[in-house]
C-alpha cells in the first residue's frame, strides 16, 4: 500500500490500517456523504433502486469491468444497503457501509429486540425459525458459521415446499451480510430473528 499517495490525497491514514482500516471514521463519513450527493439526483436524502443500478454500474466500470445489473442485482444490493428495512437507502446506511469496509472498527448497529407481543403469524414465522436454527446449529454455538448457513437456508426453502433448492456461495454471502449484524462473520439466532421479522414487514404483515 502507498501511504505517501494516500496522505498526499488528503486522506488521514488510520493507526487501524494492520486490522483492516484505511480511513479514520470520521473520514468513511465525508466518503459517504459524498456518495449521497453524487447518487441522491432528486436530492431527497434517498438512493432509490435505479440510482442504486447507476453506483453498481460505475462501480464496475472502475473496474474496468461492463456491467448492467438486473433487477435482483439491484434488489440485492439494496437489501444489504438497507439497514433499517425501511425500503430506501439512508445516509446512514451508507455510512455504515464505508466504516465496515474502510475503518477498522465496527460500525455501530441499531438495537432492535422482538417486540413482547405478536400477531399470530409472526409468532408462527419465529417459532419455525427457531427450529430451524437449533436443528442446523448442532454444536450448540448460539451462532451460525458460513459453512453451517447453506443447510439453514435448504431448510427454510424445504419448509415453502421447494425441496430441491440448493444455495450458490453468493447466495450465502449475501444472506449473511443481510443478516449479520455485528459484521463478525457469525449469525446468531438474534439475527436470523429479526431477519425474519423484517421480511414479515416489507411484505405489509403487521407484527403486533
Amino acid at each position: 500500500m502507498d501511504t505517501n499517495k494516500l496522505r498526499s490525497s488528503g486522506y488521514q491514514i488510520s493507526d487501524r490500517v494492520q486490522f483492516g482500516g484505511v480511513f479514520e471514521p470520521e473520514k468513511c463519513k465525508q466518503i459517504a456523504k459524498q456518495v449521497m450527493e453524487l447518487y441522491d439526483s432528486n436530492k431527497d436524502g434517498y438512493i432509490e433502486q435505479n440510482e442504486i443500478a447507476m453506483m453498481l454500474s460505475d462501480a464496475y466500470r472502475a473496474m474496468n469491468k461492463g456491467f448492467n445489473p438486473t433487477s435482483q442485482d439491484v434488489s440485492n444490493c439494496q437489501a444489504i444497503l438497507d439497514r433499517k428495512s425501511t425500503g430506501r437507502v439512508h445516509t446512514e446506511d451508507v455510512e455504515q457501509l464505508v466504516q465496515k469496509y474502510f475503518s477498522g472498527q465496527p460500525p455501530a448497529q441499531p438495537v432492535k429486540r422482538v417486540p413482547e407481543k405478536l400477531s399470530r403469524i409472526a409468532q408462527e414465522r419465529l417459532e419455525v425459525a427457531r427450529r430451524i436454527f437449533k436443528f442446523v446449529d448442532k454444536d450448540g454455538s448460539g451462532f451460525l458459521t458460513e459453512e453451517e448457513v447453506p443447510e439453514l437456508l435448504k431448510e427454510t426453502y424445504k419448509h415453502m415446499g421447494m425441496n430441491d433448492y440448493q444455495p450458490t456461495k453468493e447466495d450465502v454471502t449475501i444472506w449473511i451480510q443481510m443478516t449479520d449484524t455485528d459484521g463478525d462473520g457469525k449469525v446468531t439466532l438474534e439475527d436470523y430473528e429479526q431477519l425474519v421479522l423484517d421480511s414479515l414487514r416489507k411484505q405489509g404483515i403487521s407484527l403486533e
